[in-house]
């Protein structure tokens, strides 16, 4: 396999990348797994319930052994959260926030409490990987010990091999050894699948028009539920990159106008086949889409209008910064520019960029964002409830607080209804969307290039489960 990503640690709660959780997650199980429609389902954990809505007790799967033959108990699962809650360093921590205080109660029971009424625990736990008790940093560099379905075999970065776990609990892989190739880049990746190299790499454009002009590899398509947007700093009376003028971020008819002068079709296009204009903030497989709304068409006469009452008729200036999404970013300028806003288009490199987001120093960029647990809440929680305790706004980038959104959205977490917190949960997205703080623009789509003779089934999410590609017979390979 090539993926374009690296593999930073052999610690599962080090690094929140899709590169790590792709190949660490076959390695490190969750008590809970998202299933390839984002639903809930046992893992480490054979159940769970809520006596009340700040209790979660987990019910453990008897039998399971980590890979150097240590048995599987509530201590592991104890000791692993209780990790994440108290070093702010490790960058899974977001996925336990709120969580108050973790206990096991005997061999086979762990009792979660959270500060406050939370929903979406069980689905965040499935990105909470288990390590066995007493692990630290500098051990997990030094081996991979996890319960899952493969061990790690040698890692000569950046191949990292794998073999099937003989004593896995669950179903085994369907194949025994599995060689990855970490930080493939788009030339390398489409190079080796034209030499028919590789069983399974992640295509970009490139490397796609490579493997289907080889005839080697079947393509298949997969949602990518990360949301490409613009957003604002809405926060500050004075923002740092529109010289010369108060903040026109913080006026509702600036935004608007910003959304009405962009043409999605052509936005998306720049992605490549496949990619999808977005008219709202989570898309079809994500909890609280809403079939309801209608596509968000362009009308660059009312921009005009809409900026000329808010006192900017002769338009303004603006930096957009940006980690990535160059074509995306020039083509928001260009559009932007037909109704006078004039653009100035910033490349960071993307460690900076999120450093400068994280210290509120921008004041326009474009961003992917989304729900990594399939549900509409995680959005609202991280990126449009005011910053709080608790992991609430850590995601709010812009400033953006509207105090009854704020009291809404923690109503929301106290429905273990479905039904109506589906309601409530599309009716507070479409609210945000309503002000504006994010632009949608558009879903792009991944792919993944499989040699024939392999199956595997996509998620809806857009992650590889490297444990679910098997032979189209199950024989061994």
């Amino acid at each position: 396999m090539a993926l374009s990503e690296d593999l930073p640690s052999f610690d599962p709660q080090a690094w929140n990348t899709v590169g790590a959780y792709q190949v660490l997650s076959s390695v490190y199980e969750p008590l809970v797994r998202l299933d390839r429609s984002l639903r809930p389902v046992p893992a480490l954990a054979v159940s769970w319930e809520n006596p009340d809505v700040l209790t979660w007790v987990f019910r453990l799967r008897a039998g399971v052994r980590f890979h150097d033959g240590s048995p599987f108990s509530s201590e592991d699962v104890v000791a692993s959260l209780r990790r994440l809650l108290a070093d702010e360093s490790l960058g899974m921590r977001s996925f336990v926030s709120g969580v108050a205080e973790v206990e096991a109660r005997g061999e086979d029971t762990v009792i979660v409490r959270t500060v406050r009424p939370n929903t979406q625990l069980a689905s965040r736990l499935h990105f909470v990987l288990i390590v066995p008790r007493g692990s630290t940093s500098a051990s997990l560099a030094r081996r991979a010990n996890g319960t899952g379905p493969y061990a790690v075999a040698g890692w000569s970065p950046p191949s990292l091999r794998l073999v099937r776990h003989a004593e896995y609990w669950g179903e085994p892989p369907g194949l025994a050894r599995v060689r990855i190739d970490m930080g493939m880049v788009s030339d390398a990746a489409a190079q080796s699948v034209a030499e028919g190299l590789y069983d399974v790499v992640e295509a970009a454009r490139r490397t796609e028009g490579a493997a289907r002009r080889s005839g080697h590899y079947q393509m298949l398509e997969q949602e990518n539920i990360f949301l490409r947007h613009l957003a604002f700093d809405v926060e500050r009376e004075r923002t740092p990159f529109c010289p010369g003028i108060s903040n026109p971020f913080r006026r509702p008819e600036v935004r608007e106008a910003v959304s009405l002068a962009l043409d999605r079709r052509q936005l998306a296009a720049t992605a490549g086949p496949g990619a999808r204009p977005a008219d709202q903030l989570v898309p079809q497989s994500v909890f609280g889409h809403d079939s309801r709304l209608l596509p968000i068409e362009p009308d660059p006469a009312r921009a005009r209008a809409l900026l000329a009452r808010a006192g900017l008729a002769r338009g303004f200036d603006v930096v957009l910064h940006r980690g990535g999404f160059a074509a995306a970013a020039e083509l928001v300028k260009a559009q932007l520019a037909e109704v006078g806003i004039r653009v100035r288009v910033e490349a960071m490199p993307p460690v900076g960029f999120f450093e400068a987001l994280e210290h509120r120093e921008l004041s326009f960029w474009i961003l992917a964002s989304g729900s990594a647990t399939g549900d509409g809440l995680e959005l609202l929680e991280e990126s449009f409830h005011s910053p709080g305790p608790g992991g609430l706004g850590v995601h709010n980038y812009g400033g953006y607080r509207e105090p009854e959104m704020d009291r809404e959205i923690l109503v929301a977490g106290t429905l273990f209804d479905l039904r109506r917190r589906q309601e409530t949960v599309k009716r507070l997205l479409g609210k945000a969307l309503a002000d504006r703080p994010w632009i949608p623009l558009y879903y792009d789509r991944g792919a993944l290039a499989i040699a024939r003779g392999l199956r595997y089934e996509p998620r809806a999410d857009g992650y590889l489960w490297v444990a679910g590609v098997r032979p189209d017979r199950e024989s061994s390979r």
